[in-house]
């Protein structure tokens, strides 16, 4: 069994906190605020500009929370991947396509994205910027696969990113 999964079995299983120590104030956070870069990704032939931030809760193994920053007019790549997402938008307009459907959402709006499903999101404004809460089961899912996300979205031309929009 993957030592990842066990430990987060284990954890469960112990029905103790992962956190009991971290000062309150670990546990909150301001999406507006630089957070731990992961990821960013600019082409401008595919008008692709955005950044990804990760925000460190103690004790978090099953979710993770990300702030996802795309520039004036532009968009992510169109990418699938095991987690599921779930998309908060903080400001700006978006324009959010899950599989054949586009949702166009704006500040307060939510979308859901199953697992293994191409999606994208794109900015509808051509002066500010998008910014998206996305909470995502990435630490379960790569508990149960390993570091997955290297070897297809992030990898340079990995498995599960499309060269087109």
């Amino acid at each position: 069994m993957n030592p990842d999964l066990l430990a987060l079995i284990t954890n469960i299983e112990a029905r103790q906190p992962l956190a009991a120590d971290a000062p309150v104030s670990a546990f909150r956070a301001d999406p507006g605020n630089n957070h731990r870069q992961i990821y960013r990704n600019r082409n401008d032939k595919l008008g692709i500009d955005f950044a990804v931030d990760v925000l460190d809760f103690p004790g978090t193994q099953a979710f993770d929370a990300r702030v996802v920053r795309i520039a004036a007019g532009c968009n992510n790549e169109l990418h699938k991947h095991a987690h599921e997402s779930l998309f908060y938008i903080i400001s700006g307009t978006a324009e959010v396509r899950i599989g054949e459907a586009t949702l166009a959402l704006n500040p307060g709006g939510l979308a859901f994205v199953p697992r293994w499903v191409f999606h994208q999101s794109k900015n509808l404004s051509g002066t500010d910027e998008l910014v998206i809460l996305a909470i995502t089961d990435f630490g379960l899912t790569k508990a149960v696969l390993g570091d997955y996300d290297k070897r297809t979205r992030l990898a340079a031309n990995g498995a599960d990113v499309l060269d087109h929009v």
